[in-house]
């Protein structure tokens, strides 16, 4: 019981994780669920957990967040990749300035832990979790966030402090 319960602690922190200021996928596809707007600017950078989180500026003023982890821990490999907010942003994500980032949908984490406990309990050691199984949900009015983006350089920050560079 006390393997079980550390395991799910496990799972429920990976699922709490990347949802800060996350970000877009590593691959070249410019589309990123947002239609046929070619990508203007992508950043990129790894956190404290090690998780690669990129944020891609699309040319029709959207976004999307996609996180890249890959975790193993008793025996348990939980593996995230997948688009955790999009939404619409203003300014030039090209040029040195502000970017402000405002989410219109978001992954939901208890749809993630759902995911995480039905592996636990099915007695699987493996999870992969992509929007075909954790999809995005459009966000109320009252859960829009908005997030200031300045850009120095090659550098992104946000107003979290979280560091990205331009790919």
């Amino acid at each position: 019981m006390k393997k079980f319960l550390k395991a799910l602690a496990v799972l429920a922190a990976v699922a709490a994780l990347g949802f800060g200021f996350a970000s877009c996928s590593d691959s070249d596809d410019d589309d990123g669920g947002s239609g046929s707007a070619p990508s203007l600017a992508a950043y990129s950078g790894t956190n404290s957990d090690s998780e690669t989180e990129t944020i891609t500026f699309y040319s029709d003023n959207t976004y999307a967040m996609h996180i890249y982890s890959k975790e193993t821990d008793d025996g348990i490999t939980v593996t995230m990749d997948l688009d955790v907010e999009k939404g619409t942003y203003t300014g030039d994500p090209t040029k040195d300035g502000t970017v402000v980032c405002t989410s219109v949908s978001q992954v939901n984490r208890a749809t993630m832990v759902e995911l995480m406990m039905k592996a636990m309990y099915s007695g699987s050691n493996s999870l992969t979790i992509t929007n075909s199984n954790c999809p995005l949900e459009a966000l109320d009015s009252s859960k829009v966030k908005t997030r200031n983006c300045t850009i120095s350089g090659t550098t992104l920050t946000d107003d979290e402090d979280n560091k990205y560079t331009r790919k």
